[in-house]
């Protein structure tokens, strides 16, 4: 589950890398982009419950 708010984090940080005056406007424009879906995906994967999750609770 951390590992979630890890992505999340380092999706972040390439959004930040992307504004700190890099060379290229086409550089910023792709970190900032990968950024984003990396931080998104990343933050929703890690407020989503598994199914798996729920099945083992179910049983135990």
């Amino acid at each position: 589950m951390w590992q979630n708010y890890v992505n999340a984090l380092l999706g972040l940080a390439v959004i930040v890398v992307a504004f700190l005056g890099l060379e290229g406007v086409t550089l910023s424009w792709t970190l900032g982009i990968l950024g984003a879906a990396v931080l998104i995906l990343g933050l929703w994967s890690a407020t989503r419950t598994s199914s798996i999750t729920e099945l083992e609770q179910r049983h135990a």
